[in-house]
């Protein structure tokens, strides 16, 4: 493999045909001027004139100029490829933040349910690199990955349905912002905990979730709520406690659990209960070790060595001989 570090400083090579072109201007009109006053061989031979030694000195000066550019540049040859073991991982908790989170199936609330399950997964992860997602219909990135858990804490406490611009809920969007927010480099093991009761209106999730796979983001999802379900609370001020339909009927919410095992079975993951307690974070981190034993765990990453120092070291060379030259014509 080859590269020019510093591409830019090849414009500079232009510079050299148009040394050249000036040398034959200048050549042509010391000629004119010779001639014009006498014999050009004949004044020539008397001022000493010696043809050769001026063109290799022109051609000594525009090579190390040559050389010099190069070196500028910073030629980068081959790929020196290693091979690293990758012993922490990069986690992105997705919380959901929809209307449907502050059913009271789970007391107090789905929601605060949800916050003390991050409080829990970052004092377990602590030595991994945490950010912080909310989505309800759109996403937003409320902490890019850090190891300052009392962050993360503090700023999933200050989450309400209240504080999402867009209402519903939209998984596929908290998927694309976590492909967006990973950052783009090898030796880590990306993850994304997704929490939600699983009430998806836009249906790209699954899609998503496969290309976040293909990206080396593994998906486990964690469904909130009972299989009875509860009532959607109307946000606080509202007439009534909680949402009705178009029909009048009031609305009630159940976890999609069906479509949370796809969309964490598509992104390589899984699903894990609420109800597994402590357990819950011991399945957890058997799933980080098993991601870690597959090819993932091994990242390589390329070296390019510089190789500037081999033109500097000519064009110097070629200068000193110039010198040389000169000094030796001069005895």
């Amino acid at each position: 493999m080859f590269r020019i570090e510093e591409i830019g400083y090849m414009l500079l090579m232009v510079l050299i045909p148009l040394l050249w072109v000036m040398r034959i201007l200048f050549q042509k009109r010391s000629q004119k001027l010779w001639t014009s006053l006498g014999n050009l061989v004949q004044l020539k031979r008397s001022a000493s004139f010696d043809g050769s030694s001026e063109l290799r000195k022109f051609i000594f000066l525009s090579t190390s100029f040559f050389l010099i550019i190069i070196a500028l540049a910073n030629p980068q040859f081959g790929q020196k490829r290693e091979k690293v073991k990758s012993q922490n991982a990069e986690i992105f908790i997705a919380l959901d933040v929809s209307q449907s989170m502050e059913a009271s199936d789970i007391r107090p609330s789905r929601l605060a349910r949800s916050k003390l399950l991050i409080k829990q997964l970052t004092e377990n992860f602590a030595a991994d690199k945490i950010g912080l997602i909310s989505f309800a219909g759109d996403a937003y990135l409320q902490s890019p990955l850090t190891t300052d858990i009392a962050t993360i804490q503090l700023l999933s406490e200050m989450l309400t349905p209240a504080s999402m611009p867009s209402p519903g809920t939209s998984i596929s969007s908290a998927i694309k912002m976590a492909m967006k927010s990973f950052p783009k480099k090898d030796g880590y093991h990306k993850l994304l905990i997704l929490i939600s009761d699983g009430e998806d209106h836009e249906g790209e999730s699954l899609e998503l979730a496969k290309q976040a796979a293909e990206e080396g983001i593994s998906i486990v999802s964690i469904p909130i709520g009972t299989e009875e379900g509860a009532y959607v609370p109307n946000p606080p001020g509202a007439a009534e406690a909680f949402k009705r339909d178009k029909n009048g009927e009031l609305i009630k919410t159940k976890p999609n659990r069906s479509l949370l095992q796809e969309i964490s079975s598509a992104g390589g993951g899984g699903m894990l209960e609420l109800e597994q307690g402590a357990q819950l974070f011991e399945e957890l981190k058997k799933k980080m070790g098993n991601m870690m034993k597959k090819d993932l765990s091994y990242q390589s990453f390329n070296d390019y060595e510089s190789y500037y120092q081999w033109p500097l070291f000519l064009a110097l060379l070629l200068l000193i001989l110039d010198g040389f030259f000169n000094y030796k014509k001069a005895l």
